[in-house]
């Protein structure tokens, strides 16, 4: 009787959370409608086998839509150059693609962009490497195979770009093996004491092996000429082994962090978080397995849409595969109290979606770019924000 009755509550339950799921109102599926996407990057392009690590930055006059060029097939290691396309009708159409760093067979990877407001100037740090990921955490290697930092930036809206300065010694830790900047947009704080400050997340390992994944920021504070290693998270034994990381500034000064958790602890929960309170020199907390997110494996992006401090409301988008095992139908989600609490907002695409960027379109239109058709295109969605 009693084991009838408790599972009878459970389906009432059961029932009820998945009528407010089915009812909320504020979540949209606009995955089934075309009209407001375009293809910045597909097999083939330029004789690309494919594209990969989609970022996006929006200058004064011009969408910057950044990607892995991989020659001759989808894999992380191989040779890889950093393209571009620009678009100056917010993502509808772009121009021909272009070349913006290329080390012959070697890979170029993982394009950061921040945009710094007051000067105009898109900076841009990548990396380059002449091992695979495997070697890199696995194998013996000398200094001159180590994987390298490099920074560049534009004024122009990505018209010409500075010669790339490599900025190996100030972002990485001689004994960190694995060393991946992003790979989605970093931010430029505007609040508080560290007002100006350019910020990006990074992946790294500490230690020999596929078992020591971890994180860290690092920071300019002359817009991006010189760089530093800030908060580094060198926690191995708790449950999230931390990866590629996405971050946002909070209207009350402090860094939101949230990681990809590279297979650390519960099978439910891909997600770790933690917060900044110094500016990104340190971690306030330790970081903390998520199940707030329905994310698999991979890579996500962070973006404030608006303020109280200059709109009517604190808006924070998430976006993300939403399948626990699988790469699949990309959605937006939205926290409307500053990252503690989230809810679904858009459905962006209906089946393969993998690694994503967002960005601020206008005052009512949000950019997603993302991967999809299994890594063969890169697409791009504009979206009516409604507040």
């Amino acid at each position: 009787m009693r084991k009838s009755f408790l599972l009878a509550v459970f389906g009432f339950f059961c029932i009820i959370l998945n009528a407010q799921t089915v009812k909320n109102p504020s979540f949209n599926d606009l995955s089934q409608d075309s009209t407001n996407t375009s293809i910045p990057f597909y097999s083939g392009l330029q004789d690309y086998f494919s594209f990969r690590i989609p970022s996006l930055i929006k200058s004064n006059n011009a969408l910057i839509a950044f990607a892995e060029g991989r020659k001759n097939s989808t894999s992380d290691f191989g040779d890889i150059d950093l393209v571009y396309r620009r678009s100056f009708d917010n993502g509808k159409t772009w121009e021909p693609l272009n070349l913006l760093y290329d080390q012959d067979t070697l890979a170029v990877q993982n394009p950061v962009p921040i945009f710094v407001a007051s000067e105009n100037r898109v900076v841009l740090l990548f990396n380059t490497t002449s091992l695979s990921e495997y070697d890199v955490l696995n194998k013996d290697y000398g200094p001159e195979e180590e994987r390298k930092a490099y920074v560049t930036s534009s004024t122009d809206n990505g018209e010409t770009w500075e010669t790339p300065k490599e900025i190996t010694r100030q972002v990485k830790r001689k004994h960190w093996r694995w060393h991946a900047l992003g790979p989605v947009h970093g931010v430029e704080l505007k609040y508080g004491s560290h007002k100006g400050r350019l910020i990006a997340p990074v992946a790294i390992s500490i230690g020999k092996g596929n078992k020591v994944y971890t994180m860290a920021l690092v920071y300019s504070d002359d817009k991006g000429e010189s760089w530093n290693i800030g908060a580094v998270d060198k926690n191995l034994k708790d449950e999230v082994l931390a990866n590629e990381t996405t971050i946002i500034e909070l209207t009350d000064g402090r860094i939101y962090v949230n990681t990809r958790d590279q297979n650390g602890g519960s099978l439910e929960k891909n997600r770790g978080e933690t917060y900044s309170s110094d500016g990104g020199l340190s971690f306030s907390d330790a970081v903390v397995e998520s199940d707030r997110f329905p994310s698999p494996v991979v890579q996500s992006a962070l973006l404030r849409w608006s303020s109280e401090k200059e709109a009517s409301k604190n808006v924070l988008l998430f976006s993300t595969p939403s399948h626990r095992d699988k790469r699949l139908d990309l959605i937006v989600m939205a926290s409307y109290d500053e990252s503690e609490t989230w809810q679904s907002l858009f459905k962006i695409h209906d089946g393969s979606s993998a690694y994503s960027d967002m960005v601020k379109l206008n005052e009512n239109t949000l950019g997603v770019i993302y991967e999809t058709d299994d890594y063969k295109k890169i697409r791009f969605r504009w979206v009516t924000m409604d507040e």
